[in-house]
């Protein structure tokens, strides 16, 4: 005997849709308006251009860097991680989403009864459905925080990716800073080496004394510990650079010159703040938290509203061939729990209020992270052009002062103060050029750069 399906009335079709589609419980999120289209402090210009919408890639000019950084955005651990906890993430996204629609299992049985024959064996295969109709929109808020979280965690990705290409940027700038040091060191040693073989030779005609050839030893000495010292911090900057690159520690390969590393882009601009809200991954992440909060208040106050359930079977048993199926309805409301649905929607709004502050406290950090990169790249290219009028003074009074040793006029001790000068100043022309490239990147990383 067969049983068939009774035809689903239209009423219960236009309930379902209702009851599925219902209404939900809890604020609605707006963005917090908190930036206008003022300047930055130390900005020149309000151009809604911006470096950070340059590519790394068409601001760096040296390709051994480019190669670098493309190497460290596919091996870096940190990336790595960060893809994993995307996928968790989704994952997890797509849990919330499926708890939205009905559950479908399914169940096989064979059995007989005694004394057995074939017309007391039984089959039977059952088909189950339940389903939480979201009255209140309680799993659509779940899914909210979850889609929240997702994009928080793609946000902290971006995150990661600007950071490894500032540290991998501003490490290489520091590994050519050295060599530039350690070139300026070599070339001094050359200088002071040809210093003591002229004194020696004074002193074997007489015209100077065993004093003065201790004073150029000592020197000579001296610059030459500051190699042992450099071939340290070369080392150890390799090292730290391939463990950013996601490999092993070993040597770095070197591309252009520290002043022909960076195409200096035609856009100086920083552009205005509420561009920040788009591009700075910290500023993202702290919204998508405020977003997932904001939903969570939505769950909480559904949990103190009634809660609606279906349930029902269907299927055959095939000796004798019969069609059975049953349906249940089940609401279970809240009546008294001691205060902990009203404590927990408290809660929740509690949390929300605690990441408004949040959010408000990143935009004003991110505010004042691109006030000091505007006022570093402006006083450090002051610095560097300082520098440079002290290298030319410094190699101006080694010459003479070399002349006037000479002709007798100046004593070895003007000579080694001149040429302690010179070498010092270079130094510090090297550095602050080496500041001034990292300036840059910098100002382009707490922009958002990095983001193409």
């Amino acid at each position: 005997m067969f049983y068939k399906y009774p035809k689903t009335p239209i009423l219960l079709i236009a309930l379902t849709a209702v009851l599925a589609f219902g209404c939900k419980v809890g604020p609605r999120y707006q963005r917090p308006a908190v930036i206008k289209d003022s300047l930055f402090r130390f900005a020149a210009s309000a151009d809604t251009n911006s470096l950070a919408n340059i590519s790394w890639t068409a601001l760096l000019r040296d390709t051994v860097l480019q190669r670098l950084i493309t190497n460290g955005l596919k091996n870096n651990f940190d990336i790595r991680i960060a893809f994993s906890r995307i996928e968790q993430a989704r994952a997890s996204f797509k849990i919330e989403r499926g708890k939205q629609w009905p559950q479908i299992g399914a169940q096989g049985q064979a059995g007989y009864q005694e004394p057995a024959n074939p017309s007391n064996t039984i089959y039977s295969a059952m088909a189950g459905i339940s389903w939480e109709i979201d009255l209140w929109g309680k799993l659509r808020r779940s899914k909210e925080a979850a889609l929240a979280n997702l994009f928080k965690q793609e946000a902290y990705r971006q995150s990661v990716r600007i950071m490894l290409i500032n540290e991998i940027v501003t490490n290489y700038f520091d590994l050519l800073e050295y060599d530039n040091e350690m070139k300026i060191t070599i070339d001094n040693i050359d200088i002071r080496q040809k210093s003591l073989d002229l004194v020696r030779a004074k002193m074997i005609a007489g015209t100077a004394s065993g004093l003065v050839v201790a004073q150029a030893e000592a020197e000579l000495a001296l610059a030459k510990t500051e190699v042992p010292r450099l071939e340290m911090l070369i080392g150890q900057k390799e090292n730290y650079l391939s463990i950013l690159l996601g490999e092993t520690p070993h040597g770095i390969s070197r591309g252009r010159a520290m002043l022909d590393q960076m195409n200096i882009p035609s856009i100086q601009t920083p552009g205005v703040p509420s561009h920040l809200i788009l591009r700075r991954p910290d500023i993202i992440m702290a919204e998508q938290s405020l977003v997932a909060a904001n939903a969570n208040i939505g769950v909480a106050r559904a949990m103190m509203l009634p809660t609606l359930s279906i349930s029902g079977n269907a299927g055959y048993f095939f000796n004798p061939t019969t069609l059975a199926y049953n349906a249940l309805g089940n609401l279970v409301a809240p009546i008294f729990g001691g205060g902990q649905l009203r404590a927990g929607v408290k809660k929740a709004q509690a949390y929300k209020e605690e990441l408004l502050l949040s959010y408000h406290q990143t935009i004003n950090n991110s505010l004042n992270e691109v006030s000091d990169a505007l006022l570093s790249v402006q006083k450090i290219n002051n610095i560097v052009e300082s520098e440079k009028v002290t290298v030319n003074a410094a190699q101006t009074a080694f010459d003479l002062s070399n002349q006037l040793y000479n002709a007798g006029y100046a004593s070895y001790l003007d000579v080694i103060t001149a040429q302690g000068m010179l070498f010092q100043s270079q130094i510090n022309l090297s550095l602050a050029e080496s500041d001034e490239m990292t300036a840059l990147v910098k100002l382009y990383s707490v922009l958002g750069g990095g983001w193409k």
